[in-house]
């Protein structure tokens, strides 16, 4: 038929071929380019009957196909754009041979028809589209299935020829084919014409099926996909079949069918990024609409719009090209003016629809909307689904609702053409499009399917709050046991999704943020919600605090707290009990912060258990203490100033807040420097570097940037909000920065060096940008609040301004004698403060460099702060011990605000008894010279913009609101040391520093207003030791100035000395029981005769009567009873032990050791022999009947700390204060090292043997334990009474320097770790605050009723006696948690051992 014949083209062509005398009769009808030609051979007819084909015609949509005329133009991709989606498809065509459809899924208005049509056109173009059919809602012809099949039909004729006599043939047996049911079309006008196929197709053919979602009956496209997916599965060639459309449930649900899914290559457009695409089409478009408006536009330079205003509608569009499109349509309108309109299609209000940017995106949200039959339902679905704040899924939304009458589940999928429904309930059902949601909110746009939000963050607040008060409660997880940790349940968060189903988890989290959205003016009028919100705070809201930790928020639970608080305040008449329930409840929260996030029941156990007495929240929930612990003595009655301390374990050189107070920056050597969040003390960044500070970490003043410098030189600054690092440089400073300044508009920082260089950075640009250098080290630094200024100050005396054009040098201002430590601006610039080594401030012209007022006599001390008031009328100062102002108009002025002298004064006449009198009587500098150590230094810490201040001096913080009044204000005590403090700058937060490495927050406003708050505090703290009984039934307290005799319960049995006693310096207890516990002994130094004699009173322990008094006892520095009780052995200061007789008070026999003063005590245990140990490291063996030296050690080392005999009394055990064990035998004479110097870090405070004598437990005064095994044979005789002693001291010290056999070390604890003091008892506060009995985790200790010091905690059976932070006994039962069958082990050691266990 063609030969000879070269580049035929022959697509879209019909060819017959007929022989002899057959004939052919042809319809010319057929539609579109196709061309039929007939060759006759023979006597074989091929006719076409007019009647087939008008059929097929009739039936086929012309304006469904990709190129129909009807579509022109059809909206396709722009060139360039849409490149990663389209590769896929393109990939999937050509490659895939195991999913022959491909279904293309997303968003209405998302381009996925100009994605068909792309594709489309370019298989076309290759001559590989075999058919398309693009459904629409607007044109009837396409909105069905009606069509579907018979334009398929025509178009696979006219694209594989070969097909269109079996198609003929079809129509011809019965021309009604196209009007029967879809599978029947299927059949006959494609299935059985494809495979009646002989041509080999070499590459996959296309079909393009569009906007499937469209078609009008989803039963039909339902079984539309399921045809499809027959038919590539029966073809007999690689057929490749596309179809788009929304996720509408029906469709969804289709192809998850097995049969469909495993043919169906899935693909989600909301996958692929659109953003630069529709940037781009944008782009071109609006460069066509510039070209079209000349007229209006001559002016307007290209690009147009700019880039940010391009930006702006680019975010607007949220990847729907139909937005852009349609923005497209409204700038571009004829005889409009586009620069108006595209300004109104910026602005954020919308107009009515009619005339709006957004009227063809609103007639499609009403089309997707209206298919609702009950427009109410529609509407707060809507409502509902607009407002929550995370997407809850169609199950989460009907427990939310909790009505009948409305079935979320019913209602959304009519609606997925506006929001991603998925068909499983249980995933989120989301409003894909942000035009949407702004359609919903906007009354002209969505008339009468407008939501208020108003009134829907009114309905979720009292859906929320209903919905936990009805189903939260006590251990609603049913973990059951308060020992375990929520990482330590099995499947937390399975158990989470049962017990509290998605709405009560989602009512936890946000029903505040839904609380505080409503206007106060709406709360006025509909007061229904202020009453269900105190209905769930007294009923609900301990149960809430548990589910947040449960569900890992209760970070986020302080805020909500605390913005609920806050929108409560602006009530006309807020509620009283809410806010005191909120308030505590936020206390509660930072106190236990630790425990609750790392354990829910401990809302009960612990965070509630330690509550202040007089918390409402306590009282409200008081039933919630049932079986748990029970403070019975030291439980605060209010809420102290500290909110929150983050024990870091490391030291803090210096802390800052951030501008807006969100943020405290802290900088130590081993972090580096951290940011904090400044209510809830959690970690948000570690920035670095981990080098040694040498200045104070320090904000911008526009909160921007964080700078620190470093001992090697190295400056850094980074971004505060993103903690990328501007500026790291060590190469312009070659010794330690001592200053860092930033200028008032926070664009250069200045650095100045020990290496007498000054460098200026530029934070922008992130380089070096000058330097200067300068004759003197330069101390300190400071800008001019217009920055055109730096002023230093340097060790020559020196003052020096500097202009910031190239640093140039412009006046030295010389007047002091010494080193200026410190320079400040006034606020307008014209004054310069500096501050000096020889204690005097100086006030300077900044413009002439003029002393205008010298001010000295004030301070004691070298100035190291120097600033001036708002008003800038005074200048404050700071020395180590006074904090003073002078005012400026005046020659000579100087005002105290605080000193230390006068604070001691002031703070110890508020001490009780006549203790205060006795201050009273002195002055403030009599009371200073007291002490003869060091001045503690003060640390302060300024609020940016006022006047306030806050400092710190020894363990008290102290905040400075006003000028004239801060002398009679009290302090707020911490824990330790202060090492740095801070102030916010609106004064509502201050930060603290201690020594030992922890960061605190302190609420300003909880802090003692006045001296008789503090007086009354003291009367329940200040005490100076608890005393343990050995069998725990007895407990000296001294308190107050008083010794106080109790019993197990804390109950006071006999108050024994009230007035002021001079204890002894060599240990902080003065007191101690008798073996048997049965008496005690006392002794002291009368204040009236400090330097002469003191006495030892014996008391009954049962009663508090005294026994006996040992009067004219020189010095005593140590006290010890013998086993039975009988005999008290007395240590002198001297070197002399006397013995005396408890029930005559007689001394019995006097040992005269060396004139070293007896440093520890013990007598055997048939008391037949007393051994001691001195000051000088001698330990000697005693006979108590003759007073004979029975066998001593010479000095083998330091300080001999502690002595204690083996339980049958014939080994010694003796600790020396470097830390070295020895056992001795003094009849053998022979000596064991079981450590020696350095093994135990710090000198030892306690040796006990166990019951048994098989091991020795070693405490040393750092908190650290150690137990050790006792050898059985004490191996190498080191020392021979008959022997040389010298010698044998040298065998001693050799072997100590051998180091030691620590193969006999047992176990060894931390040393933060806090154990029973007398180690009879399983119990153990560790460094985390946990409080373990045994292996057992029972509760979490707030800082402030931690143990004070190692020594101070004992137990008793279920009870713990703790001298906690503050100087306060606390008193914990434990019964409620341990049950009434708990026992102390009687076998010492063992209780201990269990317990080191736990802390390993």
């Amino acid at each position: 038929m063609f030969e000879n014949a070269e580049n035929v083209d022959a697509s879209h062509s019909t060819f017959s071929e007929v022989h002899r005398d057959q004939y052919n009769t042809v319809n010319t009808s057929i539609h579109g380019s196709q061309n039929i030609h007939a060759i006759v051979h023979g006597n074989q007819i091929f006719q076409v009957s007019s009647t087939s084909l008008q059929a097929l015609h009739k039936a086929t949509a012309n304006s469904a196909a990709f190129d129909s005329a009807e579509r022109h133009p059809a909206p396709a991709c722009l060139p360039g754009t849409r490149k990663e989606i389209l590769g896929c498809i393109y990939n999937w065509i050509d490659h895939d041979n195991s999913h022959p459809i491909c279904w293309l899924s997303g968003m209405a208005g998302s381009g996925k028809s100009a994605i068909a049509q792309s594709v489309a056109e370019h298989y076309a173009r290759q001559k590989r589209l075999a058919a398309s059919f693009f459904f629409s809602r607007r044109e009837s012809e396409r909105c069905n299935t009606r069509h579907f099949f018979p334009t398929l039909a025509s178009q696979i004729m006219a694209y594989i020829p070969s097909t269109r006599p079996t198609i003929i043939d079809i129509l011809d047996d019965d021309f009604t084919t196209p009007t029967k049911v879809l599978r029947e079309q299927m059949h006959k006008l494609l299935l059985a014409p494809l495979r009646a196929v002989k041509t080999q197709f070499t590459y996959p053919v296309l079909m393009v099926i569009d906007s499937l979602d469209e078609c009008d009956n989803e039963r039909h496209v339902v079984e539309l996909i399921s045809l499809l997916s027959q038919l590539t599965c029966e073809c007999p060639f690689a057929l490749r079949v596309l179809i788009t459309s929304r996720a509408e449930s029906h469709i969804r649900a289709k192809f998850r069918d097995p049969e469909v899914l495993r043919n169906t290559y899935l693909l989600e457009l909301q996958a692929f990024d659109a953003e630069e695409d529709i940037k781009a089409f944008l782009r071109h478009s609006f460069g066509i609409i510039h070209d079209q408006n000349q007229n209006l536009m001559g002016n307007v330079s290209l690009p147009w719009p700019s880039e940010l205003d391009l930006a702006a509608i680019v975010k607007k569009a949220s990847g729907l090209f139909i937005f852009a499109v349609t923005v497209v349509k409204y700038v571009g309108a004829s005889y409009r003016d586009p620069l108006k309109r595209l300004q109104v299609t910026l602005a954020d209000h919308a107009f009515d629809t009619a005339g709006s940017a957004f009227a063809d995106l609103d007639i499609l949200y009403h089309n997707a909307i209206r298919v609702l039959p009950d427009s109410d339902a529609a509407r707060l679905v809507l409502g509902i689904i607009r407002y929550i704040y995370v997407p809850l899924s169609t199950h989460g939304l009907n427990s939310l609702l909790g009505r009948l009458d409305v079935n979320v589940g019913l209602i959304v999928p009519d609606l997925s053409s506006v929001l991603l429904v998925s068909e499983d309930e249980f995933l989120p059902v989301r409003i894909y499009h942000t035009s949407f949601r702004e359609f919903l909110t906007t009354p002209q746009r969505a008339k009468k399917y407008f939501v208020d939000g108003t009134v829907y963050h009114r309905l979720i607040a009292q859906l929320c709050l209903e919905l936990m008060t009805k189903h939260l409660k006590r251990d609603m997880c049913h973990i059951g046991d308060p020992s375990m940790l929520n990482s330590e349940v099995e499947d937390l968060p399975g158990r989470c999704s049962r017990y509290l189903n998605e709405a009560v988890r989602y009512a936890c989290c946000y029903w505040a943020y839904h609380l505080v959205q409503i206007p106060h003016e709406e709360v006025t009028m509909n007061e229904s919600i202020i009453s269900t919100l105190q209905g769930f705070l007294r009923t609900s809201l301990l149960y809430w605090t548990e589910a947040v930790s449960l569900l890992g928020t209760l970070d986020s639970a302080v805020m909500m707290l605390r913005d609920v608080t806050g929108w409560l305040k602006q009530l006309s008449t807020p509620p009283k009990d809410a806010m005191n329930l909120l308030k505590d409840a936020e206390r509660m929260v930072l106190m236990s912060f630790d425990p609750i996030s790392r354990s829910a029941l401990h809302v009960y156990y612990t965070a509630l258990a330690f509550t202040p007495s007089s918390a409402l929240l306590r009282k409200v929930f008081q039933q919630e203490l049932a079986g748990g612990m029970v403070v019975r003595r030291g439980l605060q009655d209010e809420w102290d100033a500290c909110t929150r301390s983050v024990p870091l374990n490391s030291f803090i050189q210096s802390i800052a807040f951030s501008q807006d107070g969100r943020l405290i920056a802290s900088a130590s050597n081993e972090e580096g420097v951290q940011l904090w969040d400044a209510v809830t003390g959690i970690n948000v960044a570690d920035l670095g570097p981990k080098e040694k500070p040498s200045c104070a970490v320090c904000f911008s003043p526009s909160g921007a940037h964080i700078a620190i410098a470093c001992e090697t030189g190295l400056v850094v600054v980074w971004d505060s909000f993103t903690t990328q690092v501007i500026i790291s440089d060590g190469d312009h400073h070659d010794k330690p920065v001592t200053s860092l300044a930033f200028s008032a508009n926070s664009e250069i920082l200045a650095s100045a060096s020990r290496d007498n260089w000054i460098q200026l950075w530029d934070v922008g640009l992130g380089c070096a940008v000058c330097r200067q250098g300068s004759e003197g080290r330069i101390l300190s630094l400071a800008f001019s609040y217009d920055s055109r200024i730096l002023v230093s100050g340097s060790d020559d005396k020196l003052v020096i301004t500097w202009s910031m054009e190239a640093l140039t040098l412009l006046r030295k201002l010389i007047g002091h004698s010494a080193q200026v430590n410190c320079v400040a601006f006034s606020n307008n610039n014209a004054l310069i403060a500096s501050g000096s080594d020889d204690k005097s401030v100086r006030i300077w012209d900044s413009r002439t460099g003029v002393c205008l007022r010298t001010y000295s006599g004030g301070h004691e001390q070298s100035v190291k702060s120097v600033r001036f008031t708002s008003d800038d009328q005074r200048v404050i100062s700071i020395c180590d011990k006074i904090i003073g102002y002078s005012t400026i108009s005046k020659q000579k002025s100087f005002e105290y605000i605080w000193s230390s002298d006068r604070f001691t004064r002031e703070e110890m006449g508020h001490y009780p008894l006549w203790y205060a009198k006795f201050f009273k009587l002195m002055t403030p500098r009599v009371i200073g010279r007291l002490s003869d150590g060091p001045v503690t230094p003060i640390y302060f810490g300024f609020s940016p913009g006022s006047d306030s201040f806050a400092f710190g001096s020894d363990d008290a913080v102290i905040r400075v609101t006003s000028l004239d009044s801060i002398s009679t204000a009290p302090p707020a005590f911490t824990r330790d040391g202060i090492a740095s403090v801070a102030m916010s700058r609106d004064c509502t937060r201050i930060s603290s520093a201690t020594y030992s490495g922890a960061l605190q927050i302190w609420d300003p406003e909880l802090a003692l207003k006045n001296w008789d708050q503090f007086t009354n505090s003291m009367k329940a703290t200040a005490t100076t030791y608890v005393v343990p009984s050995p069998d725990g039934r007895y407990h000296l307290v001294m308190q107050s100035f008083e010794l106080l005799l109790m019993n197990t319960h804390g109950t006071i049995i006999k108050t024994l000395e009230s007035r002021p006693i001079a204890i002894s310096m060599e240990d902080e207890t003065n007191t101690i029981f008798s073996p048997d516990s049965n008496t005690f002994a006392f002794w002291t130094a009368e204040l009236r005769s400090l330097y002469t004699s003191s006495s030892v009173r014996i008391y009954d322990s049962a009663t508090g009567h005294r026994i006996a008094r040992l009067a004219g006892i020189r010095d005593i520095t140590r006290v010890a009873f013998s086993a039975d009780g009988t005999r008290v052995a007395c240590g002198h200061g001297e070197g002399a032990i006397e013995i005396w007789e408890v029930s005559s008070g007689r001394s019995m026999i006097s040992l005269s050791s060396q004139s070293t003063p007896i440093s520890s005590i013990a007598f055997s245990p048939d008391t037949s022999t007393i051994v001691c140990g001195t000051a000088g490291g001698h330990t000697q063996l005693w006979d108590t009947h003759t007073g004979q030296l029975r066998a001593a050690l010479e000095k083998c080392g330091s300080r001999v700390k502690s002595v204690s005999f083996s339980p049958e009394g014939s080994h010694v055990v003796v600790g020396h204060e470097d830390g070295s064990i020895l056992l001795w035998n003094p009849v053998s004479a022979a000596s064991h090292l079981l450590t020696s110097i350095g093994t135990i870090p710090s000198d030892i405070d306690v040796l006990v043997y166990t019951d048994d004598g098989t091991t020795v437990t070693c405490r040393s005064t750092d908190g650290s334990v150690t137990i050790w095994a006792v050898p059985k044979q004490l191996g190498v005789q080191l020392f021979d009474n008959e022997g040389q002693k010298g010698d044998m001291c040298e065998m001693c010290c050799d072997r100590v320097d051998t180091g030691p056999m620590n193969h006999h070390l047992i176990s060894r604890s931390t040393k933060r770790n806090v154990y029973d003091c007398l180690f009879r008892s399983g119990y153990l506060v560790r460094d985390d605050g946990w409080v373990y009995h045994g292996t057992r985790r029972l509760l979490w200790l707030p800082d402030n009723f931690r143990p004070l010091n190692p020594t101070s905690l004992s137990a008793y059976e279920a009870k713990l006696w703790i001298l906690a932070q503050g100087e306060r006994l606390v008193i914990l039962d434990f019964r409620g948690l341990l049950g009434n069958h708990f026992k102390i082990d009687p076998r010492q050691g063992k209780s201990l051992r269990d317990a080191m266990r736990s802390s390993l």
